[in-house]
């Protein structure tokens, strides 16, 4: 059992640690491909360190784990193990409050006349300091009552950034950030390929709320509505104080690589990815136990294929 927990921890590490970087070389000027990569790294926690290896013949790293509850080091496995779940428990238990808050804020604010596209509701309420969207299966923007004064194209604007996000499914997304988070908390990997997705997911929307308005319009905007107020883990503000100095950078942007550059980008983050995929399915821990069991089988094996008569002629 404890040989399962640390090949949980370490496969995971090693996928969302290469994932990360991965993210982070592919060019700037394709926040839709940093987005992508990093999606890839969450949802592929749940499913890609469990795949097997495809290749046979490629060597395996396996770590032999000692155990034993009446050890030293197996009472400190168990130690690790509980706080682990402890911790889990305490931030799942969280994920759920948000849950509820962000369903009673949706259930109390004033429905509008206007429409997000003809797709989504726009809401009213008293409660959010700027724009916010949330929901997944039905997703709802939020507005401050004072919106109903902004200029036109401000909340044009404001509509378009928070309409990509439902359209992106951030809230899907963001429901499974906030899982990863909650069953790694300890580890700052995971915190790291999250907070990728979240910063590329707002330049993202950025992107698509420039077009009802020029991009310095739109920065102008975001400086005016930027909050501090504490939101739910499941309502995407639009223009949180954290990170908006990145994001306005990226919105001002007008520099260009070289394109043998960002052709070598392309080349490494594609490499990471596939260097990632292969290590986490070639890594194995195996207990103490096991590990000698497998030794003594591959000797058994060496003494049988072996020549019984290697000096005959």
């Amino acid at each position: 059992m404890t040989a399962c927990w640390i090949a949980i921890a370490l496969k995971a590490t090693l996928w969302a640690g290469l994932m990360s970087v991965a993210a982070l070389v592919v060019p700037s000027q394709h926040p839709q491909v940093r987005r992508g990569f990093a999606l890839l790294g969450m949802w592929g926690l749940w499913v890609l360190p469990w795949l097997p290896l495809p290749w046979s013949d490629l060597p395996a790293m396996a770590f032999t784990v000692a155990g034993g509850s009446s050890t030293e080091p197996g009472r400190l496995w168990l130690v690790l193990k509980t706080v682990w779940v402890m911790g889990s428990v305490i931030f799942l238990l969280r994920v759920l409050s948000d849950i509820t808050g962000i369903e009673r804020l949706v259930r109390q604010a004033q429905k509008s006349a206007l429409s997000a596209d003809g797709i989504f509701e726009v809401r009213f309420t008293e409660d959010v300091a700027g724009p916010c969207m949330t929901g997944w299966l039905r997703p709802c923007v939020l507005l401050p009552v004072a919106a109903a004064s902004w200029p036109e194209g401000a909340l044009n604007a404001a509509l378009r950034h928070e309409c990509q996000h439902a359209r992106q499914m951030d809230g899907l997304h963001r429901f499974c950030a906030a899982l990863v988070r909650a069953c790694f908390w300890w580890n700052p990997a995971m915190h790291a390929l999250c907070s990728i997705y979240e910063a590329e997911s707002e330049v993202c929307c950025d992107e698509a709320a420039t077009k009802a308005c020029s991009r310095q319009e739109y920065g102008e905007m975001l400086l005016a509505h930027a909050t501090q107020m504490p939101m739910p883990s499941f309502a995407l503000p639009f223009a949180r104080s954290s990170g908006l100095r990145a994001r306005m950078q990226r919105l001002l942007a007008t520099r260009r690589g070289s394109r043998w550059l960002l052709s070598a980008r392309w080349l490494v983050a594609l490499a990471l990815f596939i260097g990632a995929a292969v290590l986490v399915a070639s890594v194995h821990v195996i207990p103490s136990v096991g590990a000698q069991k497998i030794a003594l089988k591959s000797e058994a094996r060496l003494r049988l294929n072996a020549d019984p008569f290697p000096w005959a002629p």
